[in-house]
């Protein structure tokens, strides 16, 4: 007898030896819902018995109270009607038991009986499943059996343990102890055997040779179904080891030349035993693992053969099919849409059929099926959402596939082929269009359409969907196509101009408004959410193609104007049909422009032209403008979030407008050079104390957080540029960069007294918008850049534009320059402490006065001399003199009449 036949004769008496347990469990299950089924018709009966019982009157007499006196006959109570029966009844797992008296909580254990009736149990069954490979290790060790004879009696170890655990199943009420909580011992034996059963197989392939690859492959297939139908009785921990052994079983068998289709046709196998499985016992977790799990072999059946991507194709279809029935339709067939909630482990589940699905297409091996593998998925997953609104976010899962597959397709550079091109017959940009660019411009044109026109039809047909069901149909119908126009003509231009895809874009627009007017006449009310939602979605859909239109038609720089000006049009819209979700479409927009705007600053991609006149006040002017204006318009209706959103993005295109324009001035034209001067320094800051300001005075007016955060913000920007770059980092005194301009007008009236004069504005127009503090820091920094430019601005005079020449020492004239400056800052400020009756300046004065008597004092003393040392403190007593009358003529309080009296 040859190897092949002994063989063969192993795995008959395998497959007979486990066929007789099997033949038991389905015939077990049988006799289970039978057995359910009566004892739901006996715990019936027993309930009618004892209302009988209750409602029956009684006669019998009182024993030591004499003769019983007859009782007065009591009406008969009519029975209690029995409620209707339902039409359907879901089945569950454990039969309906009548509410009775409610049972008593079971007694809490302690760890004695832990460790006796649950732990002590769970190590015993490992133990089994640990000894029955160990002994096998011993008797190969040993050379005591022959491989066949070893294989056999594992065999038979796995189908006692199975028998045992099915017998002890039958009479478990027979191993029960009064008061514990026992651990399921039936379950253990018999997932240890499954466990021994498994062993055994894969130790006649890996081992011994007795079996062939196929052979063990179905063979462990086999073991794995089996545990999962056994678990109908056994519990879900032998459904959990049943699918991780049907899951792996592949990676434990080799061959020289593994086969991609076997595997497609083993998954399918073994993953409708799982789904039955979870269907019957209710376990969901069961299903969503079965669908990972095939999900998860997709890549290894497409590097099997990369060349060939059918089968991988197959698969995915085919799985994605069973996940879409089995997760959502079974479970949610009768479930009324406006009673549907968003199944969210499902959806998400779908969508990772739909992203494995773009990573397939990607590939070149994925051949000339690909349209037809992108158009059969996404109408899989689109029919799951269009059939149950629990996983409506299926058809927006179908229209992302439709744009990725056509963002990912290949090149036909990387296929070696260059097919005609529709829009140019240079071949030398073929290498990089899609390859059959003919097949590609049909797939744009009829699959994301498609999804879009079923996901608007099942809008305008449901009754009562939740806005959650209703926004993912109308998301695939609004968002799907513009996605795949956007991808289209990325990867055919290359975002170059192209009438062809503008002329696309117009059309597109024309169906969305004509979409918008069908739903306009399927609106039975004014309340209906989901057609009101749709109607948002067409609108904004239709100002969204004409704003890609307008991209599409005109040059780079014109797609930040085109989509600022579509989100003007998309709030007038808004406003005058009052459609909420056009609102949030112009937040959306918003939020397109500015990530538009930070990958590519410059507009153009380089430089945007003149000074002043250029492509940022176009790239940034009109969004700031356009946004501004849609706020205004949006908040007729209501000041809510979406018009703070658009007023927040109007102020910071605002902000990089003038913030790129100053940087395009100084940097000949080149808005992103890496260096910074003090000049740049001191106009930037400038710019952020000028929209602190505004802001300021705008929240002053109407108080909004808008408005209050966006100040705090720019006077945050402005503090930091002045204390790190305008005093440390580009400080003349610091830096060595010489001052431009004249001697009295140069760049230092920009950079430090234009601040110092904003920062001050600032300060006064915050003392009636926020608490003292906040005016306060801002005056502070007003002092400290004024005092800086005087001090600066004189050593400018005396010493040319090179300020940092310490080794020229200090002339006698800035020496006396200083001190004057000193007290006439003091005085200043003493002034307009009077006039205002702000204490804070008289204090300031009052640190001025100080500093100048020191320096007097100290400096002056030691370093001048003649008459420059005279003047200083002849001009400070003078100064301090007329100080003090000045307090006791308006500041000091004079005692009354009355007081003296």
């Amino acid at each position: 007898m040859d190897d092949a036949l002994i063989g063969f004769a192993i795995l008959l008496a395998v497959l007979i030896g486990i066929g007789a347990p099997v033949a038991a469990v389905i015939a077990l299950v049988l006799a289970h819902r039978s057995r359910r089924d009566l004892r739901g018709l006996l715990l019936r009966l027993d309930r009618v018995e004892a209302e009988l019982r209750a409602s029956r009157g009684t006669s019998d007499a009182v024993p030591g109270q004499g003769p019983a006196i007859p009782a007065e006959p009591v009406p008969a109570q009519p029975m209690p009607a029995a409620p209707p029966e339902p039409e359907e009844v879901r089945p569950t797992s454990v039969p309906p038991i009548s509410a009775a008296a409610a049972r008593p909580a079971p007694p809490r254990q302690d760890l004695e009986e832990t460790l006796g009736s649950r732990w002590a149990v769970w190590v015993g069954g490992v133990a089994l499943a640990l000894g029955g490979i160990f002994l096998v290790r011993y008797s190969i060790e040993q050379n005591l059996l022959d491989p066949r004879t070893r294989i056999v009696l594992g065999i038979l170890f796995a189908l006692a343990l199975v028998g045992t655990g099915e017998w002890m199943r039958r009479r478990a009420s027979g191993f029960d102890l009064p008061g514990f909580s026992s651990a399921n011992v039936p379950s253990i034996l018999t997932a240890a055997g499954i466990c021994t059963a498994f062993a055994s197989a894969y130790a006649a392939y890996a081992l011994y040779g007795l079996i062939g690859p196929g052979a063990t492959f179905v063979t462990l297939g086999l073991i794995a179904v089996l545990a999962m139908v056994a678990s109908t009785l056994h519990g879900p921990t032998l459904a959990a080891l049943g699918l991780l052994g049907a899951m792996g079983s592949p990676l434990l068998v080799s061959s020289d030349e593994p086969q991609p289709w076997a595997l497609v046709v083993y998954l399918a196998f073994v993953v409708l035993p799982a789904y039955g499985v979870a269907r019957l016992r209710l376990w969901r977790w069961l299903a969503l693992a079965a669908a990972t799990g095939v999900l998860l072999w997709t890549l290894p059946i497409f590097f099997i053969r990369e060349a060939n991507g059918l089968p991988a194709m197959v698969h995915l279809v085919l799985q994605a099919g069973l996940a879409a029935f089995f997760l959502a339709a079974d479970p949610y067939r009768h479930v009324p849409d406006d009673e549907a909630l968003i199944d969210r482990a499902a959806s998400v589940a779908l969508l990772a059929f739909a992203l494995a699905g773009i990573l397939v297409t990607c590939s070149i091996g994925t051949g000339d099926g690909r349209p037809v593998f992108v158009s059969a998925l996404a109408l899989v997953l689109l029919a799951a959402g269009i059939r149950i609104a629990n996983v409506s976010a299926a058809a927006a899962s179908s229209a992302v596939l439709a744009a990725g597959a056509l963002v990912v397709w290949p090149l036909a550079g990387e296929i070696g082929n260059a097919p005609e091109n529709l829009f140019s017959q240079n071949g030398d940009v073929f290498a990089v269009r899609p390859y059959a660019l003919d097949t590609y411009l049909t797939l744009a044109a009829l699959l994301p359409p498609a999804i879009a026109g079923a996901s608007l039809w099942r809008l305008a047909r449901s009754q009562g969907l939740r806005l959650p069901v209703a926004a993912w149909y109308a998301a695939a119908a609004g968002a799907g196509p513009l996605l795949a126009l956007v991808a289209a003509y990325w990867r055919v231009t290359a975002f170059e101009r192209s009438l062809s895809f503008a002329l696309v874009a117009g059309v597109l627009a024309l169906a969305f408004v004509l979409a918008a007017q069908w739903l306009m006449r399927h609106r039975a009310t004014d309340e209906d959410v989901a057609i009101r939602l749709g109607l948002g979605a067409t609108a904004s859909a239709a100002l969204g193609a004409v704003a890609l239109g307008l991209t599409f038609a005109l040059e780079k720089g014109m797609l930040t104007v085109a989509f600022a000006l579509s989100a003007l049009g998309t709030a007038w819209v808004a406003e005058r049909i009052a459609i909420p979700a056009l609102r949030y479409a112009v937040g959306a927009i918003g939020l397109i422009v500015l990530g538009r705007l930070i990958w590519d600053p410059t507009i153009v991609g380089g430089d945007p032209g003149p000074m002043i006149v250029n492509w940022l006040l176009w790239g940034y002017g009109v969004p700031a403008v356009s946004f501004w204006l849609a706020g205004r318009l949006l908040e007729r209706s209501g000041r809510d979030r979406v018009v703070q959103l658009a007023e927040s993005l109007a102020i910071v295109f605002a902000a990089f407008l003038v913030f790129f324009e100053i940087r395009h001035a100084l940097h000949a034209g080149d808005p992103l050079a890496t260096d910074f001067s003090l000049l740049e320094a001191g106009l930037v800051a400038t710019e952020s104390l000028a929209f602190a300001i505004l802001l300021t005075r705008m929240s002053v007016r109407r108080p909004d957080p808008v408005y209050r955060w966006g100040s705090l913000i720019f006077k945050a920007a402005s503090f930091g540029l002045s204390a790190i770059g305008l005093l440390l980092v580009e400080n003349p005194l610091i830096s060595g960069h010489p001052v431009s301009g004249g001697t009295v007008f140069n760049s230092l009236i920009l950079t430090y007294l234009l601040p110092a004069i904003l920062a001050g504005a600032l300060a006064w127009t915050e003392q009636r918008a926020r608490p003292w503090i906040h005016a306060l820091a801002s005056a502070i920094l007003s002092l400290v850049l004024l005092s800086a430019y005087i001090g600066l601005a004189i050593r400018r005079i005396f010493q040319g534009p090179k300020l940092d020449v310490f080794w020229r020492g200090f002339a006698q004239g800035e020496q006396w320059s200083y001190s004057v400056a000193l007290l006439l800052i003091g005085i200043a400020l003493l002034g307009y402490g009077i006039l205002r009756g702000n204490r804070f300046a008289r204090i300031a004065s009052a640190v001025y006065l100080v500093l100048a008597v020191l320096k007097v004092f100290i400096v002056d003393l030691s370093n001048l001399e003649g008459v420059m040392r005279a003047l200083s403190f002849i001009g400070l007593g003078l100064v301090l003199i007329g100080i003090g009358l000045v307090y006791q003529r308006f500041l000091v309080r004079r005692p009354s009449n009355a007081a003296i009296s």
